[in-house]
């Protein structure tokens, strides 16, 4: 099947019609023109892959990962770090457009200082035979690491992984990495050694101790910027603060320095924990965490004035959507790592007399077709 791919949409597939189907097709740039195989099939939607690049797009790159359109962990490789940001912003206003019904622009893009080498954490997979990698994608399949190892990693990781005997590795297993402020690499995972239960993190001028299996953001390079950023937004400064989703408490503890309180909501029990620590290691007063699960513990809420949500990627549930819109804040921040259900929760939010007053993208996640929304709501 020939197909012309027209633009690139989220997930980083090229977009693509064929007897009035849409084909959807993985590794793509817009302008190539491809033969492609489809691999899976539903109503008038075709999920393809490329059997060979009959004419290349102009914006077509060779990629530096020798592995790249086999493993998984990147997607738009192929196209330079400038035309990257560029199909992001626009998959991400047409998420907007189509599924919000919003029209607007960025207030201001931040792009990664560095492509590569910006993770400080990750969880690759071993198999059979004790080769570390990740998966291909859409697939249970491992790729092995090229010799030079994963290119997001950060430099200090890449050498860990390469220095790790291959008799470490328990088979058919996953093994998580962090890098720590001071560029340790800890493992848990190995047969040889044992990781520690945290390591601490920094990031804009606070220290935070993160649990190995609790989110902590993953560019090294961008964190203070998202907290500058986070920290920029409020038009006034809020008397009463709630973070939703709080995790070890990063925009918490940042906004807590504008607030006379707040309070940080996470279910992850060893986050909450962290984030408590970060407060005192800190020497930030003013702020109260608590367990919970936002969908449970938001109708016991009430009377603040600024709300903090940066929910997983499966978006708001509707039940912490209404009860935001009960609490009525003044004003909302809203982070998102997927433009599609913050594109669903921003028109319920619009419809309940929010403004969407600025909206902000912060390419935390490069080479992927990942990317970081901030967003400021207010009442009208």
């Amino acid at each position: 099947m020939l197909a012309e791919i027209k633009k690139i949409v989220h997930g980083g597939y090229g977009l693509a019609f064929s007897e009035g189907k849409t084909v959807l097709i993985p590794y793509t740039a817009p302008g190539d023109r491809v033969e492609c195989s489809p691999v899976r099939e539903k109503k008038n939607l075709i999920f393809g892959r490329v059997d060979s690049v009959v004419e290349p797009s102009p914006m077509r790159r060779e990629s530096e990962c020798p592995v790249f359109g086999e493993c998984g962990g990147c997607h738009l490789q192929h196209l330079s770090y400038e035309d990257e940001i560029k199909v992001k912003r626009e998959s991400i206003l047409e998420d907007l457009d189509r599924v919000g019904k919003i029209k607007t622009d960025f207030k201001s893009v931040t792009p990664s200082p560095a492509r590569y080498g910006y993770r400080n954490h990750a969880i690759f997979k071993v198999d059979a035979e004790r080769k570390p990698g990740f998966l291909k994608r859409e697939s249970d399949n491992l790729v092995p690491f090229p010799p030079a190892g994963c290119l997001l990693l950060a430099e200090e990781m890449r050498t860990a992984i390469a220095r790790i005997p291959p008799d470490a590795f328990d088979p058919l297993t996953e093994v998580r990495v962090r890098l720590d402020k001071d560029g340790g690499v800890h493992f848990w995972g190995l047969l040889d050694r044992v990781g520690p239960p945290e390591v601490l993190m920094e990031t804009g001028g606070l220290m935070f101790p993160v649990n190995r299996d609790s989110f902590f953001q993953v560019n090294r390079f961008l964190g203070s910027d998202l907290m500058g950023l986070v920290l920029s937004l409020p038009r006034t400064a809020p008397r009463k603060l709630l973070d939703l989703y709080c995790g070890s408490g990063l925009f918490t503890l940042t906004l807590a320095k504008r607030a006379l309180e707040a309070l940080g909501i996470e279910r992850d029990q060893f986050a909450i924990r962290n984030a408590s620590a970060a407060a005192r290691l800190n020497a930030v007063a003013n702020v109260k965490f608590r367990r919970g699960d936002a969908e449970r513990e938001i109708g016991k809420l009430g009377g603040f004035d600024l709300v903090v949500a940066d929910p997983p990627r499966m978006g708001l549930p509707r039940t912490v959507l209404q009860g935001i819109i009960r609490i009525k804040p003044q004003e909302l921040i809203f982070i998102s790592c997927d433009p599609p259900t913050f594109a669903r929760d921003a028109k319920a939010l619009v419809e309940a007399d929010y403004l969407l007053s600025e909206i902000h993208l912060v390419d935390l996640f490069p080479a992927t077709y990942h990317a970081e929304i901030v967003s400021l709501f207010r009442r009208c």
